[in-house]
């Protein structure tokens, strides 16, 4: 084989390389724009160690430029509460927040009968616990100890993750903002960690000895497809547990804002 020969051959292969990976960068381009997706979901717990009534609780909200991405998806994924607990946004001397109320939590628990019509569920009918039977799957046992709700918004854009200070909503209100090392690293520079205080509050009527465990976060993600699901975020986060009966009101809490977590494309979607 001459040197000409040989050098047809180099460049034809050459040829083909470039060819197979300039389809595979195509091919995983045009992935990662069909799957990337970014959104919101906002989560809110609250729950007593002892049976409480005349529960009410204000939760801090994710706001941006004085409105909530959520404010009007929130829901309870809980499909047989009690009527007598509600929820709705107000407006507080502290902002917007999440207003949650309960004539009582926790209540006994309640039990009820699936309705089937042609196939299909079309209500629930309650019935007394001597009709439960835990192998009988047409009646279910609910337990109210818990008010969870829950809120999801997809947008069409990216998230800043990495700063979303001023870019995207927070919990407010926030004061005293402080860098502090993060609790759980990740081997990624960029990730970054803060807490500040909020505020939340809490009525109720009940033992002295009551301990109330309030939970509320806002996680903005980015993710995408390209050879495995890939994605980024931040997490703001505010958690109280086991606060004492003499802590009524308006109650300063910690808040923890965690951001840059995951991995980042070089040209995301704008």
């Amino acid at each position: 084989m001459n040197s000409r020969t040989l050098g047809i051959i180099v460049v034809a292969v050459l040829l083909v390389v470039a060819a197979i990976g300039g389809g595979l960068w195509a091919f995983s381009r045009q992935s990662f724009l069909d799957s990337y997706g970014s959104d919101y979901r906002y989560e809110v717990r609250v729950s007593a160690d002892e049976p409480i009534s005349n529960v009410t609780v204000f939760v801090p909200l994710p706001i941006t430029e004085g409105e909530s991405p959520v404010e009007d998806v929130i829901e309870t994924r809980e499909y047989l509460i009690p009527e007598t607990w509600t929820y709705d946004v107000v407006e507080t001397e502290y902002g917007p927040m999440l207003r949650m109320q309960a004539d009582e939590l926790p209540g006994e628990p309640t039990y009820h009968r699936s309705v089937i019509e042609n196939d299909r569920l079309v209500r629930w009918e309650r019935v007394s616990a001597d009709e439960y039977d835990r192998n009988d799957s047409d009646v279910v046992r609910v337990k109210h100890d818990t008010m969870s709700l829950t809120a999801d918004r997809t947008v069409n854009r990216s998230i800043d993750t990495r700063d979303p200070g001023g870019a995207e909503p927070l919990f407010e209100p926030r004061s005293n903002v402080t860098g502090v090392p993060c609790e759980w690293p990740h081997e990624d520079d960029e990730t970054r960690c803060y807490r500040y205080d909020t505020r939340i509050f809490v009525a109720y009527d009940g033992p002295e000895t009551t301990q109330l465990s309030v939970t509320v976060e806002l996680v903005g993600t980015n993710s995408w497809w390209v050879g495995g699901w890939n994605y980024n975020e931040y997490t703001d986060r505010v958690s109280v547990y086991d606060l004492p009966a003499d802590q009524r009101g308006w109650v300063v809490v910690e808040g923890h804002l965690q951001t840059g977590v995951g991995n980042y494309p070089r040209n995301p979607p704008q």
